[in-house]
């Protein structure tokens, strides 16, 4: 498929392969050259929550704030946890 440039220097990538590829005005694209080509890829976000073996880990990060706030409730839990079994 043939394209040209917008004066800002853009390209409309065609609607056809948009939908196949589920790219959308959130997407992440990573453009790099390779000789006299360009190459445009989907960046797959790597999802913050997986399973592990029946166990949801997240995998993202936090700002400290948060993970102050994890800290303590995880703590409040081992507390309660303890307490009952005695």
């Amino acid at each position: 498929m043939v394209t040209t440039l917008d004066k800002f220097g853009r390209i409309i990538i065609p609607k056809r392969f948009r939908e196949q590829l589920g790219i959308n005005s959130k997407s992440t694209l990573n453009i790099s050259e390779d000789g006299k080509r360009i190459v445009i890829e989907l960046v797959q976000e790597k999802k913050p929550v997986v399973d592990r073996d029946g166990i949801l880990v997240f995998t993202g990060s936090l700002e400290d704030k948060k993970s102050d706030l994890i800290k303590s409730d995880r703590n409040r839990r081992t507390h309660k946890l303890l307490t009952n079994k005695g």
